[in-house]
C-alpha cells in the first residue's frame, strides 16, 4: 500500500486535525449564513415536495420552510433544495460551485440532531466549505463541458465533511466519509437546457448524500483510497482527463476557501451579477434614449454557460429567465430593477423585443466573472462599462441590513429578521443551534 495519503485521506485528515480559524474565515461564514438564510426563507412556498416528503421521515431535526421534524437526512435534503430554489445563494468561482446550500444545510441537520455547539457548526460548516471548494477546484470547467453540473457533484462533499466533524470522526472516519460521498455524486445541465424546475434538488441530494456518507463512516464503513483522483475514480469519470489535481491542496489551511466565496445581490446565474449591477449603474444615463442594441462580452467559459446566452424569444420557465442573460438584461433595462417575480415574465413583449438586441459574446481577453457591456443608442452615444473580477463580498453589518430589507419577502418583519441576525452574531457563545433554529422558524 502506497505510503503517500490520497486526496481524500489528506482532506479527512484536515477535518478532523484542523489549524485554528482565522477570525476573518468565521467572520465570512457568518456572512454566507446571514444570506443563506435570508434567500431560504425569502424562498418558502416556492417548492414543497422536498418538505412534504421530509415530514414522512421522523426525527429530531427542523424543516426551515414549516418549522416541522423529520431525520437529519431529509432535512438536508429540503433545506438544501430551500436554499437554491431563488438561485440567490453563495458562489465559490474557482469550483463553480453553491457550497452554502448543502453544507449549512448538512451541518445544521447534524448539528441540531446531536446537540453541537455553535462554535462547533461553524467550525465544521467553514470546514464543509474548505473540502468542497478544493475538491472542486482543478476539473470544474472539464466537468462543465461534458455536461455535468459541478455545484451538484461537488456539494455532497462539503455535506460529508462538514458531518462527519460534528459525528466527531477521526482523521480515517472523515476521509472515508469524503471517499463514499463520490459514489452518490451527480447533477447534470441538460437541467438548464429544458428550464427544468428540479434544479434546487441537485444540492439537497447533495446535502442528503453527504450526511448519509458520514453516517456510514460513522458505522465504520471503509471505501477506496483513490476514489477522487485514481485512474477510474470520479475525476477521471466526469473531467475525461487524467491529470493529477493541482489546486486540491495548494495552501491547505492557509488559503481558506471562505475567502473566497460570493454571495448574490439578483436572483440569477452568478455569471450575470455583475453584468446586471453595471446595466442598472449605466440604465440612468440613457435618458430617454431608445437602445439599438446592446453587447455582453464575457470569457469563454462563462459566455458559453448553458442557459446563458438564450435571447428567446420563447422562455420555458423561470429556471430558464433566471440563466438568460438576454432576459435578465433586459428586465434590468426597462424597469430598472431584477426581482424574483421578474423571472416570471415569460410572454412580457417588451422583454422579448429588449432581448432580441442584445448580444452576448466570448471574448478570450477576459477571465472568469470579468465583463464588458456596451449599450448603444439612437441619439449616436455609446455606453460603455466593465468588471475585472466577482461582485458580492460585504461586511457582517452590510449583509445583516440587506436581511433586514428583504424582511418582506421573508415573511417576517425587521425585528424577527434583526433576531437571526443577532443569534448568527453570536453563535459562537451559544451552547447549540436551537435559538438560531427558533429564530428561523419563529418560534
Amino acid at each position: 500500500m502506497s505510503e503517500t495519503p490520497s486526496l481524500s485521506e489528506h482532506l479527512g485528515a484536515f477535518v478532523a486535525a484542523p489549524p485554528p480559524v482565522p477570525a476573518d474565515v468565521v467572520e465570512r461564514a457568518k456572512v454566507s449564513l446571514v444570506h443563506n438564510i435570508t434567500m431560504a426563507l425569502a424562498a418558502r412556498g416556492r417548492e414543497n415536495a422536498g418538505h412534504i416528503a421530509a415530514a414522512r421521515h421522523p426525527g429530531h431535526a427542523t424543516l426551515l420552510a414549516s418549522g416541522a421534524h423529520c431525520s437529519a437526512d431529509w432535512a438536508a435534503l429540503a433545506n438544501g433544495a430551500l436554499f437554491h430554489v431563488r438561485s440567490q445563494d453563495d458562489v465559490h468561482l474557482a469550483s463553480t460551485a453553491h457550497p452554502g446550500a448543502p453544507v449549512i444545510a448538512a451541518a445544521l441537520a447534524v448539528a441540531e440532531t446531536h446537540g453541537a455547539s455553535g462554535k462547533a457548526f461553524l467550525e465544521a460548516m467553514v470546514l464543509g466549505y474548505e473540502v468542497l471548494c478544493r475538491i472542486g477546484r482543478d476539473f470544474d470547467q472539464e466537468a462543465t463541458e461534458r455536461g455535468f453540473r459541478p455545484a451538484g457533484i461537488w456539494g455532497g462533499f462539503g455535506a460529508a465533511a462538514a458531518s462527519a466533524r460534528l459525528m466527531g470522526l477521526d482523521a480515517k472516519g472523515c476521509g472515508h466519509a469524503i471517499a463514499l460521498a463520490t459514489h452518490q455524486a451527480g447533477g447534470v445541465l441538460q437541467v438548464w437546457t429544458e428550464g427544468g424546475p428540479e434544479f434546487p434538488f441537485q444540492l439537497g441530494f447533495a446535502a442528503r448524500n453527504g450526511v448519509v456518507a458520514a453516517e456510514l463512516a460513522a458505522a465504520s464503513q471503509v471505501a477506496g483510497r483513490f476514489m477522487l483522483e485514481g485512474s477510474k475514480g470520479l475525476y477521471h469519470a466526469v473531467s475525461g482527463v487524467s491529470t493529477a489535481p493541482t489546486e486540491a491542496l495548494d495552501g491547505l489551511g492557509t488559503d481558506w476557501q471562505l475567502r473566497e466565496v460570493t454571495v448574490k445581490p439578483y436572483p440569477c446565474c452568478a455569471v450575470l451579477q455583475g453584468p446586471v449591477q453595471e446595466v442598472l449603474r449605466l440604465r440612468s444615463d440613457i435618458n430617454g434614449a431608445r437602445i439599438l442594441a446592446v453587447h455582453l462580452s464575457l470569457s469563454p467559459f462563462e459566455a458559453t454557460f448553458p442557459g446563458i446566452d438564450n435571447a428567446g424569444p420563447a422562455f420555458a420557465s423561470a429556471a430558464a429567465t433566471k440563466m438568460s442573460a438576454q432576459f435578465c438584461l433586459s428586465v434590468a433595462l426597462i424597469d430598472g430593477r431584477l426581482a424574483l417575480s421578474d423571472l416570471s415574465r415569460l410572454h412580457d413583449p417588451a422583454i422579448r423585443a429588449m432581448a432580441a438586441r442584445i448580444k452576448v459574446i466570448a471574448d478570450q481577453a477576459l477571465q472568469d466573472r470579468q465583463c464588458r457591456i456596451r449599450i448603444e443608442l439612437d441619439d449616436g452615444r455609446m455606453l460603455s462599462a466593465g468588471l475585472d473580477g466577482a461582485i458580492g463580498q460585504p461586511s457582517f453589518d452590510e449583509i445583516s441590513a440587506f436581511c433586514i430589507t428583504m424582511a418582506d419577502e421573508m415573511g417576517i418583519t425587521p425585528e424577527q429578521a434583526q433576531a437571526i441576525n443577532r443569534e448568527i452574531a453570536e453563535l459562537d457563545e451559544r451552547p447549540d443551534v436551537s435559538a438560531l433554529i427558533a429564530a428561523i422558524v419563529g418560534r
